[in-house]
């Protein structure tokens, strides 16, 4: 059996037994989860280039849990009116073009879609694929989705009922106004068109969403992140902010120097002190530099009143916790 599509299954299980557990209507929107991830899907990849530079568009025609290719399906990238090109997908289900990006910097929202004559029984909706054309100074921030922007994980968003974080989007437009946002996340490509319309609907700022692919889903969120990161980096070297939700994250944030804001979620009802002592300890091993915070209020203060998420005083919390649950399990 393939590693890819032991990955996929894996992947898919794993949406599936979250779903069951967090779903509003339980176990049937689960399933029906689970079965639209057998139904054909179109995915989309976008860029983040320098205006007036040539580029590939791509887009993908997948189906089925090991997101087997199709080929022969007639694809139609368009901007706006304008047809750009149809080109029929390869072997593995792929289609690209080449394309020359504008010379003014901005989004370029191109939409892909299946001619109607090669659409199955279920027909396939159609997929966005932003270019966000900026210079090499460009002003960056990477956020994270999940326990992120997210208040839950990406099993909400699948089966519906997810809400953002309380402040996250007033932070992130406010943000947007003179940063470019960069969604990086570890979810896989498959879940790019439902993160994309949960983004739109809950009124978070365009920019270019990064996921991952099955295959680099075991290589780790931090290894994962640091990477594409360092890519970035390459054209767009002024990454001012990271804001995650794991330690991961901040050390990648930290290893392309960006300030890193970690997102402690912690559990506060929580009766065992070695699960306090533990986070008190990985936020030692961190870099001084990190803020750690609980709450997008706390960044807010931050990024724009020059405050500091002290991780120092929040593991002292965290101890405190832990030693005044032994000292009752004494009493």
């Amino acid at each position: 059996m393939r590693p890819r599509f032991v990955i996929s299954i894996l992947a898919a299980l794993a949406a599936f037994a979250a779903a069951a557990l967090e779903a509003p209507a339980g176990i049937p929107a689960a399933v029906e989860t689970l079965r639209s991830r057998l139904d054909p899907v179109l995915l989309t990849y976008d860029l983040m280039v320098e205006p007036g530079k040539d580029v590939t568009l791509e887009a993908a025609f997948k189906t089925g849990l090991r997101l087997q290719g199709v080929d022969g399906k007639r694809l139609r990238f368009r901007l706006g009116e304008k047809l750009l090109a149809e080109v029929a997908t390869d072997k593995d289900g792929h289609a690209a073009i080449p394309w020359k990006v504008p010379d003014a910097p901005g989004d370029y929202v191109i939409t892909v879609r299946v001619d109607p004559a090669d659409q199955p029984e279920r027909p396939v909706a159609s997929a966005s694929l932003l270019v966000a054309a900026r210079r090499s100074d460009a002003k960056l921030v990477v956020v994270d989705l999940d326990k992120t922007v997210v208040a839950s994980g990406f099993a909400r968003v699948l089966v519906g009922g997810a809400k953002p974080m309380e402040g996250a989007g007033v932070v992130i437009s406010r943000l947007a106004k003179d940063h470019t946002i960069v969604y990086l996340t570890h979810r896989p490509d498959l879940l790019a068109p439902e993160s994309k319309a949960w983004l739109a609907a809950n009124g978070f700022p365009a920019g270019p969403l990064l996921t991952s692919t099955l295959a680099s889903l075991a290589a780790g969120s931090g290894a994962y992140k640091s990477e594409r990161l360092g890519a970035i980096r390459k054209t767009y070297p002024n990454v001012q902010v990271g804001i995650g939700d794991k330690v991961s994250d901040a050390l990648a944030y930290v290893k392309n120097g960006a300030r890193a804001i970690l997102i402690l979620h912690v559990n506060w009802a929580e009766e065992e002190p070695k699960y306090f002592e533990k986070l008190a300890d990985q936020l030692d091993d961190l870099p001084d530099s990190v803020d750690v915070v609980t709450n997008w209020a706390q960044i807010s203060d931050i990024l724009f009143d020059q405050a500091k998420g002290v991780k120092g005083a929040v593991a002292k919390r965290l101890r405190d916790a832990a030693a005044d649950l032994r000292k009752h399990g004494e009493d």
